[in-house]
């Protein structure tokens, strides 16, 4: 392999890779697992239209699910981690499409659940609340109690769990194209030689001394965001009316709310803390018009700001007179 290559996975040395074996020993002991919730998760339908009856029910209910996603987490981490490594590999690609379909099906399968928890009548669930089964699901419960007002009929919950999957698609499309279909060339760094800039290089290329080799990395890098501008943008466009879309869908009055609710975050703390950062940036640019004043470049741009500040760096300031202001 060449200098100015980008190393492939099986170029890095083993001791630079995270070790997955801590989630699954071998790949047959992910088929396993992921095998045992394709069998196991239809039995959620066990509890259909049970789970108000009794809170015996609703906590060997959420007990299963809970089996089941602890399952799901492991295998969809594994497989996610996998694709970090190589974005363009198949199998590893493949694999992420199948935990995307079976998520698809178990949210397909458990629509009736929160509907069920929600239609509980408010004197019934109190004494639910006091049950010692359902003492560590009290705060979840209560949460999803509190989404009352934006969660749908079962049909509608199983018609938005099976279109999950498509509303993710920009983003999908957004990590492969800037992950792998984006090429950012090679630079030629303080020692001569030629290195591939990536993502993964790009900081280190930043933190270099020589301010044209930032410069240059800045310029050269963002170059391939400009010409992919108008996919990016959609991409981000399709983001935007995916909100749009969940936040109508879910009787939201608009996509922010949508996203603060959950956290019961109210939408004028939000505000405020724009409002408060906006109002209160003078600190900041004096800050900066004190490091161009003490700068010995001729401009001072993203690329000068950012250089090395450890103890070795032998950037020179020139004095300036103490400031009244």
């Amino acid at each position: 392999m060449s200098s100015n290559d980008v190393p492939t996975r099986a170029d890095v040395p083993e001791s630079d890779k995270w070790d997955l074996r801590h989630l699954f020993a071998d790949i047959s002991k992910w088929q396993e697992d992921f095998a045992w919730v394709q069998q196991t998760y239809p039995l959620l339908t066990e509890w259909k239209g049970k789970l108000g009856k009794s809170a015996k029910n609703l906590a060997e209910c959420l007990e299963f699910e809970k089996t089941i996603d602890q399952k799901i987490e492991r295998l969809y981490h594994f497989a996610s981690l996998q694709l970090a490594e190589d974005s363009a590999n198949t199998e590893y690609l493949a694999r992420v499409g199948q935990i995307q379909n079976l998520l698809t099906k178990i949210g397909e399968t458990s629509a009736f659940l929160i509907p069920e928890i929600q239609a509980i009548p408010d004197e019934k669930f109190e004494k639910f609340m006091v049950d010692l089964g359902l003492k560590e699901w009290r705060i979840q419960l209560h949460k999803i109690r509190r989404l009352k007002p934006h969660v749908l009929s079962e049909p509608e919950e199983r018609i938005l769990a099976l279109g999950a999957v498509a509303l993710s698609g920009y983003d999908d499309a957004f990590s492969q194209l800037t992950d792998v279909d984006m090429k950012f060339g090679v630079l030629t760094d303080e020692t001569g030689r030629e290195k591939p800039l990536t993502q993964s290089s790009y900081s280190s290329f930043l933190i270099k001394r020589d301010h044209e080799l930032r410069k240059r990395a800045f310029h050269q890098f963002y170059a391939e965001f400009q010409d992919h501008q108008y996919t990016l943008a959609t991409s981000l466009a399709y983001s935007a009316k995916a909100d749009v879309f969940r936040a109508r869908a879910r009787h939201y009055p608009s996509a922010l709310e949508a996203a603060l609710f959950p956290d019961d975050v109210p939408v004028e703390v939000y505000e405020g803390l724009i409002k408060s950062v906006r109002a209160n940036l003078k600190p900041l640019f004096r800050y900066f018009d004190l490091r161009r004043a003490c700068s010995v470049w001729a401009s001072y741009t993203i690329t000068t700001l950012i250089c090395r500040s450890s103890g070795k760096s032998k950037r020179k300031f020139r004095s300036i007179k103490p400031s009244t202001r």
